[in-house]
């Protein structure tokens, strides 16, 4: 199934959708949310800055300013002010910051990890570096060593984070560790799993357990949280309509699916493929005629030199795209023929991470602590 969010997609080996959606996450009391970062303190950060050009702790905040101050329109100066602050003062936090940045806007997750990993091996005091390392190295699909550094965080963390605890039992469920991963669940449920990704992911656990009494109920709970009738949930009537797929309830996994606003591809989403094809034959082909007439287009306007994005493009690559699609269309012709019984949903694909929070020293925002 295909739901345009955003941290599911970041899995490993699953394409990546991009969507713009605010997350929110549960933080300690002495990370709560503080006031926000206006354009008269931007502006005096920039001054100081000015004055002070090789202050990195300037520099830190003011990065974190650009982030949280829209009018500043800075955004795109954040990388450099931070991969500045670590160049002239490598440490803990500048390690952190950037590596921070690195990880959570560009996903480059290899990077991240090579920037912060010589600092996190001193062994800091604060869970933070740990919990970025963690969320870097799940992200990569190594979760023997993710598993490592989040259960360190854990003992250096104040309080119980959901995102550690949540992401920790990501581990255990792919380590196959589904017991411990299923009271990771409950514990996080317990604490505060306002977006439903615990509750998600601990049906999908029950249903590899094989203990498939309690989905039912999960569903349901689900159903009636606040979270789920937003129109940005993270887990959707896509993510209910998998768990019915799941238990073999192909009605209440069609009857979900058609709740889903957004139109599946064909070709990549081959559960909702199936769905349609079985429960609304018309509308299943309607929406291949759809895609196949838009991949046409793509291939006409890759090949029209009077297009804008024409000369983005060298012939060689023209060429393998312009493949590319003409396989897609003829796989979406004949793909009928991959519909004559229900295509397996791997449990273990389903399971979502949740985003890591807000790891970077001296934000203000959520009253991360100064330094080491």
């Amino acid at each position: 199934m295909q739901s345009l969010r955003y941290q599911r997609l970041k899995q490993p080996g699953i394409s990546i959708v991009y969507v713009t959606v605010w997350h929110t996450y549960t933080l300690p009391p002495i990370y709560e949310m503080n006031e926000q970062y206006n354009i008269e303190e931007i502006r005096q950060l920039e001054k100081n800055l000015s004055e002070k050009p090789d202050d990195t702790d300037l520099m830190n905040k003011l990065a974190i300013g650009y982030l949280n101050c829209r009018e500043a329109d800075s955004f795109n100066k954040v990388d450099d002010l931070l991969k500045k602050a670590f160049e002239i003062k490598p440490s803990i936090k500048t390690s952190n910051n950037y590596a921070y940045q690195i990880i959570t806007d560009r996903d480059d997750y290899e990077k991240g990890i090579e920037i912060l990993k010589p600092f996190v091996d001193k062994k800091p005091k604060s869970f933070m570096p740990y919990n970025v390392i963690g969320y870097a190295y799940l992200m990569k699909g190594n979760y023997e060593k993710a598993k490592f550094y989040f259960e360190k965080a854990m003992t250096l963390s104040q309080t119980e984070m959901v995102e550690i605890i949540h992401n920790l039992a990501v581990c255990e469920n792919h380590l196959g560790n589904p017991q411990k991963a299923l009271n990771l669940y409950d514990k996080s449920i317990a604490i505060n799993d306002k977006d439903n990704e615990s509750k998600f992911n601990k049906a999908v656990c029950l249903y590899e357990l094989g203990s498939h009494s309690e989905i039912e109920e999960i569903i349901q709970t689900i159903r009636k949280s606040a979270a789920y009738k937003d129109s940005t949930a993270w887990v959707s009537s896509s993510e209910l309509s998998e768990l019915y797929y799941l238990q073999g309830d192909l009605q209440n996994a069609y009857d979900f699916f058609l709740q889903n606003p957004f139109t599946p591809d064909l070709i990549s989403d081959l559960v909702s493929s199936f769905l349609l094809f079985n429960y609304d034959k018309p509308k299943f082909q309607k929406l291949v005629n759809e895609q196949v007439g838009e991949k046409n287009e793509w291939i006409n306007e890759l090949n029209d030199p009077k297009d804008e994005d024409y000369y983005d493009y060298s012939d060689e690559e023209r060429i393998e795209q312009t493949k590319k699609l003409e396989n897609e269309i003829h796989t979406l012709k004949s793909i009928e023929l991959h519909l004559t019984k229900p295509p397996q949903l791997n449990p273990a694909k389903l399971y979502m991470t949740t985003f890591c929070g807000c790891m970077l020293y001296d934000c203000k925002i959520h009253r991360t602590q100064f330094d080491e």
